[in-house]
């Protein structure tokens, strides 16, 4: 179980994100941009109940970034599960929470488990990454994608499927890796655990692929 926030600022009309790139040694995703996150420990509480979590992102936000933010103003916009080919499993709740304009200038990577922390809008990080000078797994990519066409108040009209999972299935063709979305018509005759498509996929890519060192919307 994992909690991850999106760190969110006013910049005029637009909204800029917080993003680190994970280690290069990590053994998930190493070198990749995501967002503040990571495991749920004992001590952020029970996870069966609601708060545990939002408690546990913000207490990632403060160990990766050197940002302190209130658990109580998060809102919980979106829910993820790693495929069951995958060897280390997390089901991952994402978290959205404002800072003022002029904000967070004292964010910076821990070092150690990220690097290269900085702001920056959602477009201006796709736009790296369809550059290739950012690598960004799909639940970062898809979060990405909907804060560029939705803006933060649109991520917040979920609230009635947040317990609905997105399950994506992981498959090999070839020597590529391709992310399997629910709502790609053959996501149910691959092997592996299913669950039906929420919503809020809608518009999104049907799946990704390993390719060129990063992952591709095909």
């Amino acid at each position: 179980m994992a909690a991850t926030v999106v760190l969110l600022r006013p910049v005029g009309a637009l909204f800029e994100c917080y993003m680190l790139r994970r280690s290069s040694g990590s053994p998930f995703m190493p070198d990749t941009l995501v967002f503040p996150g990571g495991r749920l420990d004992e001590a952020d509480g029970d996870p069966n109940e609601d708060p545990t979590w939002a408690r546990a992102a913000a207490r990632e936000c403060s160990e990766e970034a050197g940002l302190q933010v209130d658990p109580a103003a998060m809102v919980w916009f979106d829910t993820w599960c790693t495929p069951s080919g995958e060897p280390r499993r997390f089901l991952a709740r994402f978290f959205l929470t404002t800072l003022a304009e002029g904000d967070g200038e004292a964010a910076q990577a821990d070092g150690n488990e990220t690097t290269d922390g900085r702001w920056w809008t959602a477009a201006a990080a796709l736009d790296a990454w369809r550059l290739g000078q950012a690598d960004l797994p799909p639940p970062t990519l898809c979060t990405l994608m909907r804060l560029e066409s939705l803006g933060p108040t649109g991520l917040h009209d979920v609230a009635t499927e947040l317990h609905a999972a997105i399950l994506p299935k992981a498959t090999i063709a070839g020597a590529e890796i391709h992310v399997v979305m629910p709502h790609d018509p053959a996501y149910d005759t691959l092997p592996g655990d299913g669950a039906p498509a929420p919503q809020r996929l809608a518009g999104l890519p049907l799946r990704f692929t390993r390719r060129e060192g990063r992952w591709s919307p095909t």
